[in-house]
């Protein structure tokens, strides 16, 4: 199998793996968890079971301390910040366009991987971006009347989070094993939320076994697959077709809440998922194999 097919692969089973979250987050807020829990608990049992898989696979988490300064930085302040912005934003905007906002990384982190010398912006990317955002829009069935201001800001403002990490993590990546980058931005996020939770006092952990279950779901596939194949992804084929194949998880979210919650499918719908999935097919259609770094993820 090629590097491009490969990373393609791992980045999908990121996005089916972060398309759990909504579902499981929604369970663990009926059984009684509120967000700062929700985030404390999906970065730390991350954290705490990644431990001994490093273990198992005898795989040094040892790195320079200047590295493991920059990926603790970037779980705490990046992708925790993104996180907690993202979880705020649906408290003031609708799950769709929250959603839908936080989607428009895909061209900011083209964008940036451009400015930066990374990448470079080609017709068949940006003609997969647009393709793509036109079928999150049919997903999402986003409307806009009587949107809060704040929630724009705060879903925007996840958005060019999410797109710092990820441009910054691709070049934090070159030698570093995917599971042992996973680990330090789990344990940075969860280190953080978990000091804000006790801090404020907020933090609940008097909940139902479905609470619990609901939290693992989101530690295991929400947060461990969802990251580490990403990670694992991202140094196969780069950080704009990574971030562009994600855009599959509306679609997969979509497809567990009919499956699971019940939850119809509108023809909409519908053809917003074929867009997507022609978007992909054209980025391994038109992009050229990549070369795997030595931390290839086996």
């Amino acid at each position: 199998m090629s590097a491009q097919h490969k990373g393609t692969l791992l980045v999908l089973a990121s996005a089916a793996g972060f398309a759990t979250l909504a579902i499981f987050i929604k369970v663990a807020y009926l059984a009684g968890a509120n967000s700062v829990t929700v985030l404390a608990m999906r970065f730390m049992l991350a954290a705490f079971l990644l431990w001994p898989i490093l273990k198992l696979r005898n795989i040094s988490v040892h790195i320079d301390a200047k590295t493991r300064l920059r990926l603790c930085l970037l779980g705490a302040l990046g992708y925790g910040t993104m996180s907690a912005c993202f979880a705020v934003s649906i408290e003031y905007v609708p799950v769709p366009l929250a959603a839908l906002l936080l989607y428009t990384y895909p061209a900011l982190v083209t964008l940036l991987s451009f400015a930066i010398g990374d990448e470079q912006i080609t017709w068949y990317k940006s003609l997969a971006l647009t393709i793509c955002f036109t079928g999150l829009v049919l997903i999402l069935g986003v409307s806009s009347g009587g949107v809060n201001p704040i929630g724009i800001m705060l879903g925007l403002s996840a958005a060019v989070l999410y797109s710092g990490y990820i441009v910054i993590g691709n070049r934090l990546l070159k030698n570093i094993h995917p599971l042992v980058a996973t680990m330090y931005v789990c344990s940075a996020a969860g280190a953080a939320f978990t000091a804000i939770g006790l801090f404020q006092s907020s933090l609940i952990l008097a909940l139902p076994p479905l609470g619990w279950l609901a939290l693992a779901g989101i530690a295991v596939l929400g947060t461990i697959v969802g990251i580490l194949f990403f990670f694992a992804g991202l140094s196969l084929i780069g950080a704009a077709n990574a971030s562009i194949i994600s855009t599959t998880e509306p679609l997969i979210t979509v497809l567990l809440s009919a499956a699971l919650l019940g939850d119809s499918i509108s023809l909409l719908q519908a053809l917003g998922g074929m867009l997507i999935i022609a978007s992909v097919i054209i980025l391994q259609l038109r992009s050229r194999p990549a070369i795997a770094h030595s931390n290839d993820f086996r």
